[in-house]
């Protein structure tokens, strides 16, 4: 049997390894979750880019729209005068 100081300084070890290897793993979950972050800004991005873009169109359609109600409007006008 080891003695009780060589016993130590195994269990010592593995706790150093231990701390070791907790650090490791939450210095990667961490950087995972960095990387998910960092898409979803992305992502974020490029969908308020094509809200942007699809509002941008709606009111270019409805301003034609508009246009094109008053003209009818103005010629029917003409047309009954």
């Amino acid at each position: 049997m080891l003695p009780k100081e060589d016993i130590m300084l195994k269990l010592a070890e593995i706790e150093e390894s231990l701390n070791q290897l907790e650090q490791s793993v939450y210095d990667r979950v961490s950087m995972e979750e960095q990387a998910e972050k960092s898409k979803l800004a992305e992502k974020i991005e490029e969908l308020e880019g094509r809200m942007a873009a699809a509002e941008s169109r709606a009111e270019t359609f409805l301003n034609r729209r508009e246009h094109s109600f008053m003209t009818r409007k103005l010629e029917l006008s003409y047309k009954t005068s």
